[in-house]
C-alpha cells in the first residue's frame, strides 16, 4: 500500500522509500504504519485529518529508537509531528491542511515513564507520560503534578503541557513551564541536535545520555540550587493584578518561552523536570449562581484584591453549556467516574477504526453518537439533584475551590504566606458575605459533589460537540476559540456586534475565570462562510486587546458531520 503522500503522482519517490525501509529496520516493519486503516487511530482525533501527506506513522518503544527515526526523518528533510496519546480535543498533534513534503507522525504512546527526584519534590517525565501516571505515582508520597484536570484533553501528557503553555484549572500554578529539560532541535545543516538542559548528569554521546534516562541510570537527588526554574514562580502575583491591560497568560507571552516550554512542535523534547506540590490537608469547594454577571465580576476583583489566599481553581460555566452537558454528556460523566487512565488511549484507538469502516461502508459518522446518547438516558444524571435544579436556574456559575492545610512548599510557591489554615473558613465568611449583597446563591459541596462538580465541568466540550454532531442539520460550522483577557476587563461576558450575532445560531461559554481565560464555541448558521466569520471575530478579539490562543494553540473551524468523542477523561 502506497503511503498517502504519493497517492497523487501513483509512486513513491526514491527517498521515501528508502526512508520506510530505514525506518522498519529501527522500530520494526509492524511499527511503521503506511495504510489509512493502520494509521486512522493516529492522524485523526476529535477533527478529522484533512490532508493526504502522511506517509507513515511510526511507533518507536524506546528513546534511543526515538533518536535514530528523528535523525533519519532529518535526513531527508520530510515533516515530524510528534504525539503523545492523539486523546486531545483540539486536534493540535495531529495533521491538517496542505503541506508542501511528506510528513511522518511519531507516536510517543510506548515511551511512558516518570522518575522522582529530590524525595519526590521534583520528578523527570517522559514523552508519553501523562497527568493521570503522575497523580497515581504521587498520591501516596501526598504530592500532586503541576495540573490535574483540563477542559480540552483527555489523559492529557506533561510534555504536551509544556510545550503548548497550557495552564489547565489550577490558578495558583499558572501555565505549565519549566526551564529544565532534554531536547532535540535542528542546526544550520539541518541536523538534530540533543541538547540536556535537566541538570542531571546522564553521559556523553546521545544513544548514551538516552539509555540512561529511559533506564533511570542516575543520581536521583541532583542539586536544585541553580538558576533555572522547574515551574512558574511569579504567576500568582501577576494573576492577582487585576487592574492590568495585559492578560495573565497566553500561548505566545515572551515570559513563558523558554526551550521546550512553549515550544509548539519546533523541537523534539525527550524528557522535562518539573516541581511537585504537596497535597492540600483539606479542602472545601463552593458553586457560586447568578442572573447577574456583574455580581462575578465583583467577586473577582475583590478577591483578587483582598488577603484572602488564591483559591485551588475557580471555573466558570454559561447555564447554556449545563443545558447541553446534563443532555449530552451523560455517559461522559460516567466514564470519568468509572473507566481507570489506561483505557482511554484504547477506546480512542477504538473510536477511530469505528470511524474509518463507517466511512469505508459508507454509513452514518454520527451512527455510534447517536447510540451512546440513546444508552446514557439509561445511565445516572450528569450532577445529582442537590447540584442540577442550581446549575438549570441561573445563567452565570463559579466552581470555586479553596485549600487548608498546605505544607510550606506550596505556601511560597504560591505567595500565600498567611499560614496554612483558615483560608476555608475566611473564603467562606466572603462568599456568603458577597452574595447576601448580591443576587444568587452560594452552595457549599460536600466532597461528592465537589467531585460531581469538576468531572461535569471537564465533559462539557465534548458534550458540547456531540451536541453539534448529532444536530448539525440545523447547523453550519463549529468555530472555537481560547482567548486570553486583559486582566482589566469586565466584558468577559461578551455581546457579539450585530453583524456577527446575525450569523451565529447558538453560543458556548466557560473559562478558567480569575485567569480569564476563556473557551467560547459559536455554532454558525448553516449557510455562512466559517472563514469570513473567524476573520471578523478575530478583528473584535483584537480591537477588545484580547489574546488567542490562550492555551491550546488552534483556534478550530470543525465542519459538520464529524464523529466526536466516544469517552472522556481528563
Amino acid at each position: 500500500m502506497m503511503p498517502h503522500a504519493n497517492r497523487s503522482s501513483g509512486r513513491l519517490s526514491t527517498s521515501l522509500a528508502s526512508l520506510l525501509t530505514d525506518l522498519s529496520a529501527v522500530v520494526g516493519a509492524t511499527n511503521v504504519l503506511t495504510k489509512s486503516s493502520q494509521q486512522q487511530s493516529y492522524t485523526q482525533g476529535a477533527i478529522a485529518s484533512i490532508t493526504d501527506a502522511v506517509a507513515a506513522v511510526v511507533i518507536p518503544d524506546s528513546l534511543v529508537a526515538l533518536w535514530r527515526v528523528i535523525n533519519l526523518c532529518a535526513a531527508v528533510d520530510v515533516i515530524i509531528i510528534a504525539q503523545a496519546a492523539n486523546t486531545g480535543l483540539t486536534g493540535g498533534s495531529t495533521p491538517y491542511g496542505e503541506y508542501d513534503r511528506a510528513v511522518v507522525v511519531i507516536s510517543m504512546q510506548r515511551l511512558g515513564g516518570v522518575h522522582l527526584l529530590n524525595d519526590a519534590a521534583e520528578l523527570v517525565a517522559l514523552p508519553a507520560a501523562s497527568l493521570q501516571q503522575l497523580e497515581c505515582k504521587l498520591a501516596p508520597l501526598g504530592r500532586e503534578p503541576h495540573s490535574v484536570l483540563g477542559s480540552s484533553c483527555v489523559g492529557a501528557s506533561v510534555i504536551g503541557g509544556i510545550c503548548n503553555s497550557s495552564g489547565g484549572m489550577l490558578v495558583q500554578r499558572g501555565p505549565a513551564y519549566t526551564e529544565m529539560s532534554l531536547f532535540a532541535k535542528r542546526n544550520a545543516m539541518g541536523e538534530f541536535e540533543l541538547i540536556n538542559h535537566l541538570g542531571i548528569d546522564l553521559g556523553a554521546a546521545p544513544e548514551e545520555m538516552l539509555g540512561n534516562l529511559q533506564a533511570g541510570t542516575f543520581n536521583k537527588n541532583p542539586d536544585s540550587a541553580n538558576s533555572k526554574s522547574c515551574t512558574n514562580h511569579h504567576y500568582q502575583h501577576k494573576v492577582r493584578d487585576c487592574e492590568a491591560d495585559t492578560p495573565a497568560r497566553f500561548n505566545n507571552d515572551p515570559n513563558g518561552l523558554y526551550e521546550a516550554s512553549g515550544s509548539a512542535g519546533k523541537v523534539i523534547v525527550f524528557a522535562v523536570r518539573v516541581a511537585t506540590f504537596a497535597k492540600p490537608t483539606q479542602e472545601q469547594t463552593f458553586y457560586i449562581s447568578t442572573n447577574d454577571a456583574d455580581t462575578l465580576t465583583t467577586l473577582r476583583q475583590q478577591w483578587l484584591k483582598s488577603e484572602l489566599n488564591l483559591p485551588i481553581l475557580a471555573e466558570y460555566m454559561h447555564q447554556d453549556y449545563n443545558d447541553i452537558t446534563m443532555r449530552y454528556g451523560r455517559d461522559t460523566c460516567l466514564s470519568m467516574r468509572k473507566l481507570p487512565a489506561s483505557k482511554i488511549g484504547a477506546l480512542y484507538r477504538l473510536q477511530a477504526k469505528i470511524g474509518y469502516y463507517l466511512d469505508k461502508w459508507r454509513l452514518p459518522q454520527t451512527l455510534p453518537d447517536r447510540m451512546l446518547q440513546i444508552a446514557s438516558t439509561f445511565m445516572p444524571p450528569s450532577l445529582p439533584n442537590s447540584l442540577a435544579e442550581q446549575a438549570c436556574s441561573y445563567r452565570y456559575h463559579l466552581i470555586i475551590k479553596v485549600a487548608d492545610g498546605n505544607n510550606t512548599d506550596d505556601d511560597n510557591r504560591n505567595g500565600n504566606n498567611s499560614g496554612s489554615h483558615g483560608h476555608i473558613a475566611a473564603a467562606q465568611a466572603f462568599l456568603q458575605s458577597h452574595m447576601q449583597q448580591h443576587q444568587g446563591v452560594v452552595h457549599l459541596c460536600t466532597a461528592a459533589e465537589s467531585q460531581a462538580l469538576l468531572v461535569f465541568r471537564s465533559a462539557a466540550t465534548a458534550a458540547m460537540f456531540r451536541y453539534h454532531n448529532l444536530n448539525h442539520t440545523r447547523f453550519g460550522e463549529l468555530l472555537s476559540t481560547d482567548i486570553a483577557l486583559p486582566r482589566n476587563a469586565v466584558d468577559w461576558n461578551e455581546v457579539l456586534p450585530i453583524n456577527l450575532q446575525k450569523q451565529v445560531s447558538k453560543t458556548f461559554y466557560l473559562g478558567h475565570f480569575f485567569c480569564h481565560v476563556m473557551h467560547q464555541d459559536y455554532l454558525l448558521h448553516p449557510e455562512v462562510d466559517a472563514k469570513k466569520f473567524k476573520n471578523e471575530l478575530l478583528a473584535f478579539y483584537d480591537r477588545r486587546r484580547i489574546e488567542y490562543p490562550a492555551e491550546h494553540n488552534v483556534v478550530m473551524s470543525i465542519p459538520q458531520n464529524l464523529h466526536y468523542i466516544l469517552f472522556i477523561k481528563n
